[in-house]
């Protein structure tokens, strides 16, 4: 059966059938590995499709500008990207274990978004202000109404102020993950860094003496373990503010101990 709905379309017509269909096939493959023995959801489907698919189009562009008017060296290039591309579509059909190979992906699919998204921010911003500028400041009005400029100005002034917003999270998330330690190993090489230190399920059996050495330790999480006394020289850590015991075969006894050994602005939870 002719497909005539197809019949007119331009060779970047199919190119943007195909690439939607590798988007869901690359989707469903992605999420089949992720989530084995569950039912993959429609939303998370199609989202995932659609943001593999938003990726691709910017190659597909790309590679029929090349096969127009590119060079051999650019041709070359692309073939190489679509070898690569159908080569990752066949591993994830054959191969058992996956998750380094996504976590690799997923790291540049990350970083590629973010400089496409930030491309598209600074066209955004550098155009509204270029209208700006040209309404306000030069004769080229073009008879639009002011109240235009006004509202590119507010949009600017929100885009400013959400990346300002973003670069100050990302700070400080950033200077948490330098204070924040998981493994007693690594905080004991940066002993006045610590200012959290969560040893969940580290399988203690007693408290470690090297917390003591952590003068600026804030935070201390050591829920799940088997510890059964929190020894006196606690006290040393005078910026603690709060301690997790939860999950601990910690007596009545002691814990009454605790609370009458810790200062009662420390948060002790049991």
């Amino acid at each position: 059966m002719t497909l005539f709905f197809l019949a007119g379309l331009t060779p970047f017509g199919y190119g943007f059938i195909g690439v939607l269909l590798l988007s869901f096939l690359l989707a469903y493959l992605w999420l089949r590995s992720s989530k084995k023995g569950e039912k993959l959801g429609c939303f998370s489907f199609g989202l995932t499709a659609l943001l593999i698919w938003f990726v691709l189009m910017f190659p597909t562009f790309f590679t029929f500008s090349i096969i127009e008017n590119g060079n051999e060296t650019a041709k070359i290039g692309m073939v190489v990207f679509w070898v690569f591309i159908f080569g990752l579509v066949a591993y994830f059909m054959l191969a058992k274990n996956t998750t380094n190979v996504k976590k690799l992906i997923f790291t540049v699919l990350k970083y590629l978004l973010g400089l496409i998204f930030l491309g598209l921010f600074l066209v955004l911003f550098f155009g509204m202000a270029f209208y700006v500028y040209q309404r306000l400041f030069t004769t080229e009005k073009q008879g639009d109404p002011v109240w235009v400029a006004f509202l590119c100005i507010f949009f600017i002034a929100s885009l400013i102020l959400a990346g300002i917003g973003l670069l100050n999270r990302n700070k400080e998330e950033k200077k948490k993950e330098k204070t924040t330690f998981y493994d007693l190993e690594n905080a004991k090489l940066k002993p006045e860094f610590v200012i959290e230190l969560d040893l969940t399920d580290s399988k203690l059996k007693v408290f470690p003496e090297e917390i003591f050495k952590f003068r600026n330790l804030k935070f201390l999480t050591l829920s799940n373990n088997e510890i059964s006394e929190i020894p006196n020289e606690i006290n040393k850590l005078q910026f603690l503010i709060g301690i997790d015991l939860r999950n601990n075969p910690i007596s009545d006894q002691e814990k009454n101990r605790i609370r009458r050994l810790l200062s009662k602005e420390i948060e002790i939870v049991f």
